[in-house]
C-alpha cells in the first residue's frame, strides 16, 4: 500500500495493464497449447484419399483430426474439384484467417511492452514536478518534503520496467510458437499441392491412353 500511495496514478495504471498482459499470456498460451499440431497421420490418410480420388474420405479426416493443419487442408480440398488455381486460393485464404485466429491478442501485448516503460518515463516526470514544487515551497532545507516526489519518480519507472520486461519475453515466446505452427501449415501445403499436382498429370496420362486401348486392331484385306 505505500508503493501504490508513493507511486500515484501512474503506477496504478501500470498494475492494471500488467494484470491485462498476464491474463492475455495465459489465455493465447491455452489456446496454443489445445491445438493439434503433429499432423503425420493426418497428411498419409489425406494424401490416400486423394490418390485414390475419394475427396470425402480426405475430408473426415480432417474432421477427425482436427487443428490449424487440418482446417487449413479441409479449405484447400473442399475446391479441389475446381482446379488446382481454386485450391491455391482456398489454401492462401484459409492461411491468412488461421494467422489472424493464431496471432490474436499478440499485437496487445506488443503495445503493453511499448507502453509500460513510458508509463514509467510519466511516472517519473510527474514525481520530478512533484519534488521541484515541494522545494519552491519549502526550500532545500527539508530533505522530507522531497520523498514524495522523488518516490514516485523512482517506484514507477521500476514498474514500468519490471512490467515491459516479462512481456516482451513472453509475447516473443507466443510469437514463436505460432511462426512454427505457420510454417507447419505452409509445409503440409506444399506436400499437398505436390500430391494434387501427381494425381491430376495421372488422370492426362490415363486420360490419352483409353483412346488407344479402345481402337480395334485392322485386318490384313485379302489380296
Amino acid at each position: 500500500m505505500d508503493l501504490l500511495l508513493s507511486g500515484g496514478p501512474v503506477l496504478v495504471a501500470i498494475l492494471l495493464i500488467s494484470l491485462y498482459a498476464v491474463y492475455l499470456f495465459f489465455e493465447r498460451l491455452l489456446k496454443l497449447s489445445r491445438e493439434r499440431l503433429e499432423a503425420d497421420t493426418l497428411m498419409n490418410r489425406v494424401n490416400a484419399a486423394v490418390r485414390n480420388r475419394d475427396l470425402e474420405m480426405a475430408l473426415a479426416a480432417c474432421d477427425r483430426h482436427g487443428g490449424p493443419v487440418a482446417r487449413v487442408l479441409k479449405a484447400a480440398l473442399m475446391r479441389l474439384p475446381y482446379g488446382r488455381s481454386a485450391v491455391e486460393a482456398a489454401f492462401q485464404e484459409a492461411s491468412l484467417e488461421e494467422e489472424q485466429r493464431l496471432t490474436r491478442g499478440l499485437r496487445p501485448l506488443a503495445t503493453i511492452a511499448q507502453i509500460a516503460p513510458l508509463l514509467g518515463l510519466l511516472g517519473t516526470v510527474t514525481g520530478m514536478i512533484i519534488a521541484f514544487a515541494e522545494i519552491s515551497n519549502r526550500g532545500t532545507g527539508d530533505p522530507a518534503a522531497l520523498a514524495d516526489g522523488i518516490g514516485q519518480a523512482l517506484v514507477t519507472t521500476a514498474a514500468g520496467l519490471i512490467v515491459a520486461i516479462p512481456v516482451v519475453i513472453g509475447q516473443s515466446f507466443l510469437a514463436n510458437r505460432v511462426d512454427h505452427i505457420l510454417l507447419e501449415i505452409e509445409r503440409r501445403r506444399e506436400e499437398l499441392m505436390g500430391n494434387v499436382v501427381q494425381v491430376v498429370a495421372s488422370r492426362k496420362e490415363e486420360r490419352r491412353e483409353e483412346p488407344r486401348a479402345d481402337v480395334a486392331p485392322t485386318s490384313a484385306n485379302p489380296t
